[in-house]
C-alpha cells in the first residue's frame, strides 16, 4: 500500500519571507505551508493558518510545528519538513523513500561540527540564544548524560518521519526540551533522540548542497529575531522569580486578613444574634413578671376584702349602738 506522503513548513511571523518550492510541480504531495500571516500567498505551497501558541515567542511557536507537527497531517503516513529557507532539488517521494529506509525518522547530520559541545559553543559565541539558559543546559547535560554531548550534532532543516507512537513520543521529549532550555532545537535534538524510543536514522550529507536540497536560499531574513535579546534573562528571571515570592507572600498574608476578618465578621454576627435573643427573653420574663405582679396584687385585694368583711360589719354595729341606734 503507498503511504500517504506531504511536505511540510512553518512561518510564523515576519521573520522571513515564503520560500518557493519549484518541486512540488513534479509530485501530487501536497507541499503545506503553516501561517499565522493572512497576506502570505504561494505558487507552490498550499496555505493553512494556524494560531501561534506562544504569542511572545515566535521561535519556540515555529518549533511547535516544526518538531510537533498539526493535527491536519494525521491523515499522512509520511511526512517530510523543511525549514523555509531549504530548497529541494529532489522529489519528496525520492527523499523519504531513501530516508525511512529501516527507519522510522531520519534527520540530517551537522557536516561541519564534530560534538554537541561544539554546538553549544557556537550558540553562545553567535549570540543566537540567552547565554545563561545555553550554559544552564549544558551543565544539566554534562551531569544527566555526558556522553551525548561528544555524539556528532544534527542539522534539523530536514526531518522525515512516519507517523508512529515512538516517533510522537521522541518529538513530545524533544519539545519539552526546547520549551525547557535553549530554543535552538540542535542543541536538545541527541539527548531527546537518545532517551525517545522511535529509531532514529543519521543522514550523512552536505548541509548545504546535497541530491536532495540547497541551503540557503535567501528568503530576506530579518536577522534580529534570529538572535538572542541584548539582555541577560538570567538575572531578569531571577528578580521576576523574587518578585513572584513577595507577592505570594503579601497575598497569603492579605488571605490570612481576610480570613481573621471574616471570622470576627461571623463572631460579631453570632454576638448580636444571641444578645437579641437573650434581649427578647428578657422582654418576654419581664412581661411574665409584670402580668404575674398584676394577678397576685388582685388576688390579694380580692382576699383581703372579703377577709375583712365580718370586721366592718362589727364595726358597723357597733356604731350604731353608741350612738343610740340611729342611722344617719
Amino acid at each position: 500500500m503507498t503511504p500517504r506522503r506531504a511536505v511540510y513548513t512553518a512561518l510564523l511571523g515576519r521573520y522571513e519571507d515564503i520560500s518557493e518550492q519549484p518541486v512540488a510541480r513534479e509530485t501530487d504531495i501536497p507541499f503545506i505551508c503553516f501561517t499565522d500571516r493572512d497576506d502570505l500567498v504561494s505558487d507552490t505551497w498550499t496555505i493553512v493558518k494556524v494560531d501561534i501558541p506562544f504569542p511572545f515567542d515566535l521561535v519556540r511557536s515555529q518549533r511547535h510545528y516544526k518538531i510537533q507537527g498539526h493535527p491536519m497531517l494525521d491523515e499522512f503516513d509520511e511526512t517530510l519538513y523543511i525549514d523555509n529557507s531549504v530548497l529541494l532539488e529532489a522529489t519528496p517521494d525520492a527523499i523519504l523513500d531513501e530516508w525511512l529506509e529501516g527507519a522510522d525518522f531520519a534527520v540530517s547530520q551537522h557536516s561541519w561540527r564534530d560534538r554537541v559541545i561544539d554546538e553549544f559553543d557556537e550558540i553562545i559565541r553567535l549570540n543566537y540564544d540567552d547565554a545563561g539558559r545555553v550554559n544552564e543546559q549544558l551543565l544539566h547535560y554534562a551531569e544527566a548524560y555526558p556522553d551525548v554531548l561528544h555524539e556528532h550534532p544534527f542539522w534539523n532543516g530536514m526531518l522525515a518521519r512516519r507517523r508512529t507512537p515512538e516517533v510522537a513520543e521522541t518529538m513530545r521529549i524533544w519539545f519539552e526540551h526546547v520549551l525547557r532550555y535553549s530554543r535552538r532545537d540542535q542543541l536538545s535534538a541527541n539527548v531527546a533522540f537518545s532517551i525517545g524510543p522511535a529509531t532514529v536514522k543519521p543522514i550523512a550529507q552536505d548541509n548545504n548542497v546535497s541530491p536532495w536540497h540547497r541551503w540557503p536560499v535567501d528568503v530576506k531574513r530579518r536577522a534580529t529575531m534570529s538572535t538572542a535579546t541584548g539582555r541577560r534573562t538570567g538575572p531578569l528571571l531571577a528578580e521576576v522569580a523574587r518578585l513572584e515570592r513577595e507577592l505570594s507572600a503579601q497575598q497569603s498574608r492579605v488571605d490570612e486578613c481576610e480570613r481573621t476578618a471574616d471570622d470576627a465578621v461571623r463572631r460579631a454576627s453570632e454576638a448580636e444574634q444571641v444578645l437579641a435573643q437573650a434581649e427578647e427573653r428578657a422582654a418576654r420574663a419581664e412581661e411574665r413578671a409584670a402580668h404575674a405582679e398584676r394577678q397576685v396584687a388582685a388576688m390579694a385585694s380580692s382576699f383581703s376584702w372579703r377577709l375583712s368583711r365580718p370586721v366592718r360589719v362589727v364595726g358597723t354595729g357597733v356604731r350604731r349602738i353608741k350612738s343610740g341606734g340611729r342611722t344617719d
